[in-house]
């Protein structure tokens, strides 16, 4: 019930504050209806802003899980808003503990959630796509859970990073199509698999940004 009511809270806001666009919603539902019990799935997106989380997370036809630096819950609105809609609060430090959020992010899929990863690891202080870490590919290869590439655009100049309050930028959220870790060889090695499917989730999130730019 709160989850619903976070969703529609956020909802409201991107639709009028940031006039909110959604790509590739049919398809995303068609994917999950045939998955067993709708998912669970990675959603693995660039990282403009603090904006993009909720953004995702309203649009996202099921349950979704994902962590969060543990400021952003000192506020007590955000904090209520931030856990109905699945987040986890991490201090920097346990941020910085790899294996720990590793183990903490498989465990939400292995409980049934789909998660939210960012795999730039932070978000872009200019603008531009940043190198990727190599947790979501890990995290695919090992659970076999399918990747849905998610970018959003207009979240960095609605609220960049060392802003305090958003403007009222349109932002456009793409939903992607799947990455399958099992259309991979079955005897291609373990790194090997990863370089591939962290390859395959750039590649995608490159040719999204690049048709909204044209």
């Amino acid at each position: 019930m709160l989850y619903r009511i976070a969703q529609i809270f956020f909802r409201l806001y991107f639709l009028i504050y940031h006039r909110i666009k959604i790509v590739g919603m049919e398809d995303l539902k068609k994917f999950l209806d045939s998955l067993p019990s709708r998912g669970p799935v990675i959603l693995a997106g660039n990282h403009e802003s603090y904006l993009d989380p909720p953004a995702i997370g309203m649009a996202f036809p099921s349950h979704l899980r994902f962590v969060a630096w543990d400021g952003l819950f000192r506020i007590p609105v955000f904090r209520s808003l931030l856990k109905a809609l699945g987040a986890v609060p991490v201090s920097q430090e346990n941020k910085n503990s790899a294996a720990g959020l590793l183990r903490e992010v498989m465990g939400f899929i292995e409980s049934g959630y789909s998660v939210l990863i960012f795999p730039e690891g932070e978000r872009t202080h200019d603008g531009v796509l940043k190198d990727f870490e190599g947790g979501v590919a890990l995290i695919a290869s090992r659970t076999k859970a399918p990747i849905v590439p998610v970018w959003i655009e207009g979240t960095w100049e609605a609220y960049p990073v060392g802003r305090i309050f958003p403007r009222p930028h349109r932002v456009t959220l793409v939903f992607g199509r799947p990455i399958l870790p099992d259309d991979l060889p079955a005897d291609m090695p373990e790194k090997a698999r990863r370089a591939a499917l962290l390859g395959a989730l750039r590649s995608s999130l490159e040719d999204m940004r690049d048709s909204l730019a044209i």
